[in-house]
Order: structure tokens, then sequence, then C-alpha cells
């Protein structure tokens, strides 16, 4: 792995180098934007040494297939040490009195604080940091209420927090931090409403983002005596413009501030540096996958009983969409096609990592920055493909004339043309059962480099196909085919990919599609 470390590039130079490479790994003061993304056709990853990833347009990263990464634990120590000094000095007022007595003043009744011990401490978001917080603020007695959507109430429990919701906690606390990441969702969370509910003498932490605090909201409730005090090392601007709001805050003598030093430790720096490079060595061996921000299929899809049953959907998405390229193309334009996948059976419960692997396949597969299980579902929906997934537990569910007992049954739909492919995983192997009710009698065998042609006898077809693979230097080692009848299939496995297997189309055979595994 070849490795560049630079250091205060410019946007300019950022694009004009990024094109030759295949991973990019940040820090929070380099901004990843779609016209980064887009400058940079190889990439399929960007790391960001640290927690927040408002400097990475996931978005745009997600639509070119690339992956985004974090580290979660990385600064979790930093940070809650941070919240907690914060705590203590804005309770204390220490940076006020550090500066009045270096100044030449020595007051001690100005600056009369308040104890921690018995006051209850609000935490919003109870993850890594919030739970570290929790602990380390209960050592001075203070007592921990907090809010967290996905935490039960059982669980928050565990680590000493009572678990409310946000118009119960309001009214309770004596100081309240945050501890969520930055979305539309925790927008404002602290807002003028909230702040109204909330005792007059409360106090405000912030060392998790910018904007998760209206800053508007605790400036009028900081001058007009409706909170007590606040401490915030994240602002909306940073760093930030003279006579802006954000600024007015940081001069109020009420707010102790920090310039975003939550994870500057020496200890932080090195870890998530060291965690990034980690993580992103055990992505690229295949051991794990931690810390991905986009793709939550993607740690499944490295557990190996989940590998040859996505081959098989993408296998089948593949051939779907050559089938399509017939019948389906002879459809309107704007008509909308729909897929239809079923699972049956143990072992294809991941209906939606199954699905995206269909629609990886139907969408002409994997490209560089291209389709990939990452972004596969957003590009479906751009070219008017929907999908819908359910499992079933036994195949006596399906109307199919075989005992199978696991299979994927993927249907694929537009106007009134409709393809239906049914398929199992046989030894490890994904193997072809059926083509729109045509059966293979013991199943093809996906594996290697398949050729799929649709002919009219199989006898004299397959004579003719096998002859001209062989006068070409192609070497077949097996044979599979559907009964006679109106439309017979015909799969053959050879040792190398065949170029430009058009060629082969006769009057009893039409090339559908060339499989390589």
């Amino acid at each position: 792995m070849n490795v560049t470390y630079a250091r205060q590039w410019t946007k300019e130079r950022l694009l004009q180098e990024i094109q030759n490479y295949e991973v990019l790994i940040v820090r929070s003061e380099t901004k990843v934007t779609d016209d980064v993304l887009a400058a940079a056709p190889k990439l399929r990853l960007v790391g960001r040494a640290g927690t927040g990833l408002d400097n990475v347009d996931i978005s745009a990263a997600t639509r070119r297939g690339v992956l985004v990464m974090n580290t979660p634990g990385g600064n979790t120590i930093s940070a809650a040490e941070h919240t907690c000094a914060m705590i203590a000095a804005l309770s204390r007022h220490i940076p006020q009195a550090c500066a009045a007595l270096k100044n030449g003043t020595w007051d001690r009744k100005t600056y009369m604080g308040n104890e921690l011990h018995g006051k209850t401490l609000a935490i919003l978001g109870l993850g890594r940091i919030g739970r570290e917080v929790a602990i380390r603020m209960q050592a001075f007695g203070m007592k921990t209420i907090g809010y967290d959507p996905v935490i039960e109430k059982q669980d928050a429990a565990e680590f000493g927090v009572d678990k409310m919701e946000l118009e119960e906690i309001w009214p309770l606390a004596d100081y309240i931090t945050v501890h969520t990441p930055y979305m539309p969702q925790t927008h404002h969370l602290i807002s003028t409403s909230a702040l109204m509910r909330c005792k007059p003498s409360v106090r405000i932490i912030n060392i998790a983002r910018g904007g998760i605090v209206d800053e508007t909201a605790l400036l009028d409730a900081l001058n007009s005596a409706r909170c007590q005090g606040a401490a915030l090392d994240v602002f909306v601007q940073e760093p930030p413009k003279e006579g802006t709001i954000t600024w007015q805050l940081i001069q109020h003598p009420r707010v102790v501030c920090t310039p975003h030093l939550g994870a500057s430790t020496v200890e932080a720096q090195e870890r998530v540096a060291r965690e990034i490079a980690e993580q992103l060595i055990d992505l690229v061996e295949g051991r794990q996958a931690v810390g991905i921000a986009n793709a939550p299929n993607l740690a499944r899809s490295m557990v190996g009983r989940n590998k040859p049953w996505m081959q098989l959907a993408q296998a089948l998405g593949h051939l779907a969409n050559s089938l399509a390229e017939g019948s389906l193309d002879r459809c309107p334009s704007g008509t909308e096609t729909t897929v239809e996948l079923i699972c049956c059976g143990e072992g294809t419960e991941d209906v939606n990592l199954l699905a995206s692997s269909a629609l990886v396949g139907h969408l002409n597969g994997m490209k560089a920055n291209g389709i990939n299980i990452v972004n596969a579902a957003i590009l479906a929906r751009d070219v008017g493909v929907t999908i819908s997934t359910r499992h079933v537990g036994s195949s006596k569910y399906l109307s199919i004339v075989q005992d199978l007992e696991k299979l994927l049954q993927l249907t694929v739909a537009r106007g009134p043309f409709n393809i239906q492919l049914i398929g199992s995983v046989q030894g490890g192997n994904p193997v072809l059962y059926a083509i729109n009710g045509c059966w293979f009698p013991f199943g093809a065998t996906l594996s290697g480099n398949v050729l799929l042609f649709n002919g009219k006898q199989p006898d004299t077809t397959l004579t003719a196909l096998v002859g001209a693979l062989v006068a070409s230097g192609v070497g077949v080692s097996a044979v599979m085919c559907t009964p006679p009848g109106a439309s017979c299939w015909l799969a053959l496995r050879t040792a190398d990919v065949f170029q430009n297997p058009q060629k082969l189309n006769g009057p009893d055979a039409t090339f559908i599609a060339q499989l390589v595994f």
C-alpha cells in the first residue's frame, strides 16, 4: 500500500492530486465536498481520523459509491475529559478568575461558585462519550439523567443514567451537556422553547458540534437571566467572525469557551490515526468493517455464509438485465421497472443485503467508482427501478416445480413483460435453476466463466456451440441445458473468458450473457 502524507494542501492542490488516489484520509479541517469527490474517479473510501463527519459530503460520497469511514471511539476519553473540565470550570468561574488575577485583581467575591455535588446533570446523547461523562460526573456526586432515542431505559441504568424524554428533562436539569451527532434531527436541539422550560439557573455545555445549540436562543437566554452560563467548545462558525452571534457568545462574561479542543490531546490524535489505519487494513483484507457511515450492508457482506448468496443475487440481477435488453426494452420510454426478490430458507434472511447485490448485477455490475452495494439503491431509483423484498421460511409458499429448501427468486417486470429467475447455493457455489419456468434438471453451476444461450433444439445447438468454442481455442468444462421445448436454455462453462461471444449467434442459438466468477 503506497501512502502519501500531505499537509496544508490548498483545495486546488487537492483537486489536482486526488485523481490518482483510491483512499483519502482526513482530519477535521479538510472538506471533502462533491467537487472533490467528482475529481477522484479512482476513489473508493474516505476515512475521517476522528468522530465527526460534518466535513464530508456523505450523500455525494454514497451516490458515487465511495465508502465513508470514521473512528467512532478514538477520541472518546479526550472529549469526555474535556466535557468534565468545562463543567467544573463553568461551575467555579475558573477562566474568569484566572484572567482577573493575571490582570492584578484579587477578587474572591465576584467569582463565588457552586458545588457540583447534588446537582442534576442531563446528558443528551448516551453513546460512548455521553457514557464516559456520566461515569466521571457521578464521582462528583451528580445525579445523571439523559436522553437518547436509541438506548433503552434499562441499558442506560447500567451506567447510572435515568433515561427520560426531553420534556421531562428540561425542568429538572441544573447542567445540560450534548453529545449527539449534528444532523437534521438534532439541529437546534437546545432551542428557545427548550430553554424556556429550563430552570433559570441552568448551564449549557456543548463539546459535540455547532448547531445543536441554537446560538441566538442561548445568547438571548444569557442576556435575560434565563440561563446561568454556558461552556462551549464548538460553534456554528469556526473560527468565528467579529460581530456575529457566535462572536457575541464568546465575548459574554458567563461563557467559558475553547477553540474546538475536545479531541485535541496527544493521546487522542495518535489513537485516531492508528485506528483509521487499522480499520482500513482490516477492510482491505476482508476481516471486518468498522466505522462505516454510509453502507450498513458492508459488514454483513464480509460474513462468509452471505458471500455465495450475494454472488447468486448479483448473477441473477445481471442475467435479468441481459434478458431485459430484449423484451423489456420494447416498453415505452419512462415505463417503471419493478424488481421483486423473494429469499427462501435459512441463510437468506438478510434480504436488504441480497437486494443490494441483485441491484448491482441488474445495473450492470461493479465498475470503477460506479455501482456497488453502497449506492445501488440510490442509482436504481434514479433510473426508475423499484425493488421489493421478502423472506419466506419454506419453498412451499412459492409456486415452483422443484423441491428446493433454500433459494432466491428474482422477478423483473416492466409493463406487460416479466422475467423470472430462480437460483440456489450448492456446495458454496451459486446455481441457476430456472429461467421463466424452464428448469435445468440438475441446475447450472455459476462458477468460473459461464456463457448462456437461448436456443431451439438442445442437441444440434450444443454441438454447434461446443464446436465453435473448441475451434476458437476455448475449452468447455461443463454443459448444462433445459429440456426441449418452446424455449431451450444452454449454459456452457469455459476455462477462459470468451471475447466477443456474440459472434456465436446463429439460426439455432442466441447469446444472452457471459457471467464471470
